[in-house]
């Protein structure tokens, strides 16, 4: 006859179903990698990390993020990512890369982040994502209308250098042209000078076809020239008047003051002549011919 075994060591060794139904097993996420649900953002990745085989270093290459900034994150230590916006979109790529869905990942980072941080470290509902939508955010913003003042300020001043007058515009010495449109008046000619009347007599005698004697005195008698003038030779005198005698006038030329007299007479022709002055400077004179034939 066998003998039982104590009920209680029987009870030890096949336990029955406990009231509460078999133990409950921890559920995980395929997705996630085989992390918790209740993970954090840091724990899912290493999950997810460590289902695709892959090192850190391996993701680092594939994403182009740091290889320290992704060791941090799966440390749960976001600080140095540069706010949510940025955290989100390292999250994604990261899972991406992992060929993990990054959606439940996301949403356990915004989970995580404390109620009462900032906004820059809280995950906002409706952010904007650079990976997903670009690298557009407010910054790119206002460089965006900075850009537009700097072009419309730049128009102002174009428009103005070109409407503004020349540098040489009302300053002195620029030219009549250039400070005003109207048409400058011709210049008047200036005035010819007036030449004073001569107030004595200038006698200029010259021999052109022939020698000729010559006797000038002047108005008291005194004799001013008395030779013979080869022909050619010409000779000039003055005085407030003169006598004067040709031996052979149609030999010689006479200009008095500016005035050609000419020939007083014909050839071999003895002429006496008084000059003085006229109306105006004007030579006036006096006497012809006194005899023909040869002049003593």
């Amino acid at each position: 006859m066998a003998i039982d075994e104590p009920r209680d060591q029987r009870r030890a060794e096949n336990p029955g179903p406990s009231p509460d139904g078999p133990a409950a097993q921890p559920v995980t996420d395929p997705s996630s990698g085989g992390a918790d649900p209740a993970a954090s953002p840091g724990a899912r990745l290493t999950a997810a990390r460590v289902a695709a085989g892959m090192s850190v270093d391996e993701v680092s290459a594939r994403t182009r993020i740091r290889a320290t900034l992704i060791r941090q994150m799966e440390a749960d230590d976001f600080a140095a990512v540069g706010g949510a916006v940025y955290a989100r979109g390292h999250i994604r790529g990261i899972a991406r890369a992992l060929g993990a869905d990054p959606e439940p990942i996301v949403a356990a980072f915004a989970v995580a982040q404390p109620a009462g941080a900032p906004p820059s470290l809280r995950a906002p509902t409706n952010s904007f994502d650079p990976l997903r939508h670009g690298a557009t955010s407010g910054s790119s913003r206002r460089w965006g209308t900075a850009m537009v003042v700097a072009a419309v300020v730049f128009c102002v001043v174009l428009v103005f250098t070109l409407l503004r007058p020349g540098p040489s515009h009302g300053r002195p010495g620029a030219t009549s042209s250039s400070r005003s449109p109207v048409a400058a008046a011709p210049a008047r000619p200036a005035p010819a000078p007036t030449t004073p009347a001569p107030t004595e007599v200038s006698l200029r005698l010259q021999a052109v076809g022939a020698p000729s004697w010559l006797q000038v005195s002047d108005d008291s008698n005194k004799v001013l020239y008395q030779q013979i003038l080869t022909q050619g030779a010409s000779q000039t005198l003055t005085a407030k008047a003169m006598r004067v005698r040709i031996g052979n006038a149609g030999a010689m030329s006479l200009n008095c003051n500016g005035h050609d007299l000419g020939s007083l007479g014909g050839p071999g022709q003895v002429v006496t002549v008084q000059l003085g002055l006229g109306d105006a400077g004007a030579c006036k004179v006096e006497g012809g011919p006194a005899s023909a034939g040869p002049a003593r």
